[in-house]
């Protein structure tokens, strides 16, 4: 699983959450979501992500779509992979057969980190 952390880096004044990730690739629905949000050219996940951030209230699919300027059909990829990796949380609305999605944040990180899994060394991770 992965954990929160406050770390300080020379950009930002002051410390920020980033997501660090130790684990393997079991979960292949983790990371493929993951790795779909960090190596999309367009940065799709990450912009959708920074609006949410932002706004610091829930937006549906469609407003973030505009907001974006990108088709909705992809917003809502990048929210689903958003979803899965644990950063958003959705709430979902039906009205008879139409179903309408609202997204906030739910962890409020600015980055991911992913170690070299602890199980990958002979005895632990290295000290130097």
């Amino acid at each position: 699983m992965h954990i929160e952390e406050k770390v300080k880096i020379s950009k930002i004044e002051k410390p920020i959450n980033i997501m660090i990730i130790d684990e393997t690739p079991g979960d292949w629905r983790f990371w493929k979501a993951c790795n779909r949000v960090l190596s999309q050219q367009n940065d799709l996940a990450l912009r959708v992500y920074a609006i949410l951030l932002e706004r610091k209230d829930q937006i549906s699919s469609r407003d973030l779509a505009a907001l974006v300027d990108a088709p909705l059909y992809s917003v809502r990829r990048a929210l689903a992979d958003l979803y899965e990796i644990g950063i958003v949380a959705r709430e979902r609305l039906e009205r008879g057969h139409l179903t309408f999605d609202n997204w906030s944040v739910k962890t409020p990180i600015l980055g991911i980190l992913r170690l070299i899994p602890k199980k990958y060394f002979q005895e632990s991770y290295p000290t130097e």
